[in-house]
């Protein structure tokens, strides 16, 4: 039978191409995007401010004007008679999130993990206005980190009018230089704009709807550690030649 000896440099090489692929596999799990869909159900379809619900892998807490307000509600697309006394958009036929009389909400991960915000779905919601601008309403994404620090600046998104039959649809944002940073939670709140450009959220008319928020979590502390050591292991073969 033949013998293959192993020597300590074969043996450390072994190691870091095993390291490699834990960081790998670690790095290539975690790069898959979570959405956040709002099709996980609830105790109730009406959110109060201060409420923590969780949905999937995320929580959501909702607040604006005074404790116990109503200031959201989880919509049922495919439920017309769902959007009675308000202007809903008409194309998602899923769940969704509803901002309603100037509220507003924050979302993260359950597992309290960093994550970034690669892209989302909103629309803006009307409440019985004469007419809308072509830009009916902003939203404003901010993140944060766990100290409660803003990270970055505030982005914002424009929210179209409607359509020549009056509806309200749902579009897609990517949201660019946004997703590159790393936030604990996101604050999601929205503005009603008039004719005149001019856009507040102090007249119970900042309503939006959101869905499918896609988020990327931080790499794992293992695939990093994994990859730390690569590099180490490859700088000490350097100095050993």
């Amino acid at each position: 039978m033949a013998i293959i000896s192993t020597t300590p440099n074969q043996r450390a090489g072994n190691f870091l191409k095993k390291l490699a692929l834990v960081a790998a596999l670690g790095a290539c799990g975690l790069a898959q995007a979570d959405v956040l869909t709002f099709e996980q159900p609830t105790d109730s379809s009406f959110l109060f401010a201060g409420d923590h619900v969780q949905m999937g892998k995320y929580w959501i807490e909702s607040y604006g004007g005074n404790q116990g307000d109503l200031v959201g509600a989880i919509i049922d697309g495919s439920d017309s008679d769902t959007c009675i006394s308000v202007s809903c958009p008409v194309n998602n036929a899923s769940h969704y999130y509803a901002g309603l009389d100037d509220g507003y909400f924050f979302f993260g991960m359950n597992d309290a993990s960093n994550f970034k915000v690669k892209s989302l779905q909103a629309s803006f919601i009307g409440a019985g206005q004469a007419s809308f601008p072509a830009t009916s309403g902003l939203l404003i994404l901010q993140g944060f980190n766990f100290e409660g620090a803003a990270v970055g600046g505030a982005l914002q998104l424009g929210l179209g009018g409607p359509n020549a039959q009056g509806q309200f649809n749902f579009a897609n944002f990517n949201l660019g230089a946004f997703s590159n940073t790393f936030v604990s939670y996101v604050r999601v709140l929205g503005y009603a704009c008039d004719g005149s450009g001019n856009c507040n959220r102090s007249s119970n008319l900042s309503n939006f709807a959101i869905d499918n928020i896609e988020t990327i979590p931080e790499p794992t502390t293992w695939a990093l550690l994994g990859l730390g050591l690569i590099g180490l292991g490859a700088f000490s073969r350097r100095r050993a030649a």
